[in-house]
């Protein structure tokens, strides 16, 4: 139930804060205007148009407006209020740097600008502006209530369902969905696939946190899933009809993915996501490499998260260090099969000698389009597929040890009953098998990878992931 006395001192000061306004703008002062991209609807260009920026001219004039008769009763008000601090974290739009103002001051301030959003000269206390304002405040401060989405803008990644559902208190929507779009100029673009992650943050205190930090690990799974994937780096939170708040993700990198979910993935990905966010590895080698795994999904240019993608390589295989040179032929070991074991072991080689060419400042021969593109997509592909099944649990123990009983299969077993194999113990140090990269790196040629979780051929993606298993 409304508070009689809070309206009625609320409508006050808003009837007086208007005539002064006025009174302001009718003696020179004016208000600034911004120019507002609106996104593109179907085919229909993007327009542009003029916002007021009410917010800063009642910032400039709110000692005229503090100086009104219901000002300081509309304070004393306020005061009395417990929840103001969860109405200024969800609607506070412009509140002033002097950390002297209280509460109530800010957030009488908050719910001036929020009644005279949009006006530019002549500013009219209607119902239309006054009463939705009056509604927030009192849910929020009074009922302490509030229906508020973190929203993350997830590009690379498309859907051609209305939703699709990520468990409890997160789903997927396609942009155009959205009714305002957050003043965020990544928000506008309309030149790569995007689409929008909602988050209930809940009621508690560190909900933000925890959203934030849930929007995130949602960008992780998305990465295992498939390449291109990136959140824009600000997320926004909006209640009702207040304005927008920004709050860092910290995140951005490559948003090239060409990623199209359809409806009936919803539970497939769903379960996808709750066992990377169970089961990623915590500590250890493995942990370290998907943060650097991450680190390189997150450069701008595929050819700068090459050797962020190597190195969470070498963590995982070649823990002798690089001069060992034996992380390509591991890495074949683990993701290829047969003859095209040997091609992918030169293409490693390629990857590598590629690298130390990138640090020794050479210039690639045909930038952006030879063959060195492919085979930075192939390291990261890799990557991503070693990373699945440690986490899906099909890859166990000292991966390097693995890769090495794939490789040293005697002759004579090629043709024998599965499960027989040749194992060697690996030591840390001596000259184990020197002689099976003593071949020369091979000029860089181009490479694919072979088994993207998403197929070109328009096919829906799939999890699916290949089983190691040793008897």
């Amino acid at each position: 139930m409304r508070s009689g006395q809070l309206h009625q001192t609320l409508h006050a000061f808003a009837a007086e804060a208007a005539q002064a306004l006025t009174a302001a703008t009718g003696a020179g002062a004016e208000v600034g205007f911004e120019v507002v991209e609106e996104r593109a609807r179907m085919h229909r260009p993007a327009l542009y148009c003029y916002r007021p920026l009410t917010g800063a001219f009642i910032e400039r004039n709110w000692h005229l407006l503090l100086a009104q008769p219901s000002a300081a009763r509309a304070i004393a008000e306020l005061s009395a209020i417990p929840g103001l601090g969860s109405y200024l974290l969800h609607h506070a739009a412009a509140v002033a740097d002097d950390e002297s103002a209280d509460e109530a001051e800010a957030a009488l301030r908050s719910f001036t600008a929020r009644v005279f959003d949009g006006c530019d000269k002549t500013f009219l206390l209607v119902p239309e502006r006054f009463e939705p304002a009056y509604r927030e405040l009192y849910e929020n401060a009074v009922e302490q209530r509030s229906d508020i989405a973190l929203l993350g803008l997830l590009r690379g990644v498309s859907t051609t369902a209305k939703e699709i559902a990520l468990g409890e208190g997160m789903l997927l929507a396609p942009l155009e969905r959205l009714g305002h779009v957050p003043p965020d100029p990544a928000w506008v673009r309309d030149d790569r696939p995007s689409m929008v992650v909602a988050v209930d943050p809940g009621d508690g205190q560190d909900g933000l946190d925890l959203a934030l930090a849930q929007m995130l690990e949602l960008q992780t799974a998305l990465r295992l899933y498939a390449a291109g994937v990136s959140l824009a780096p600000l997320a926004w939170i909006h209640a009702g009809g207040s304005q927008w708040r920004a709050l860092a993700l910290g995140s951005g990198g490559r948003s090239d993915g060409r990623v199209a979910l359809v409806a009936e993935q919803q539970e497939e990905l769903s379960s996808f996501i709750a066992t990377v966010a169970r089961r990623a590895p915590r500590g250890g080698p493995t942990a370290w490499a998907l943060r650097r795994f991450e680190l390189g999904c997150g450069r701008e240019a595929l050819l700068d998260g090459l050797s962020d993608h190597l190195l969470a390589l070498r963590a995982l295989l070649e823990p002798e260090g690089p001069g060992s040179g034996r992380l390509a032929g591991r890495l074949a070991a683990l993701c290829a099969d047969g003859p095209e074991r040997i091609d992918m072991t030169r293409r490693m080689l390629g990857a590598i000698a590629l690298e130390q060419g990138l640090m020794a400042g050479s210039e690639l021969s045909e930038p952006g389009v030879d063959g060195s593109q492919a085979l930075a997509a192939e390291v990261e592909e890799r990557l991503r597929q070693i990373l699945r099944d440690v986490i899906a649990g099909h890859l166990r123990g000292d991966l390097a040890a693995v890769a090495d009983a794939r490789i040293y299969v005697p002759d004579g077993d090629t043709g024998s009953v599965q499960g027989a194999e040749f194992r060697v113990t690996r030591t840390a140090t001596g000259t184990f098998a020197t002689d099976l990269f003593a071949t020369p790196q091979p000029s860089l040629r181009p490479g694919v990878a072979q088994d993207s979780v998403f197929s070109d051929a328009g096919e829906p993606p799939t999890t699916e992931l290949r089983a190691v298993t040793r008897s």
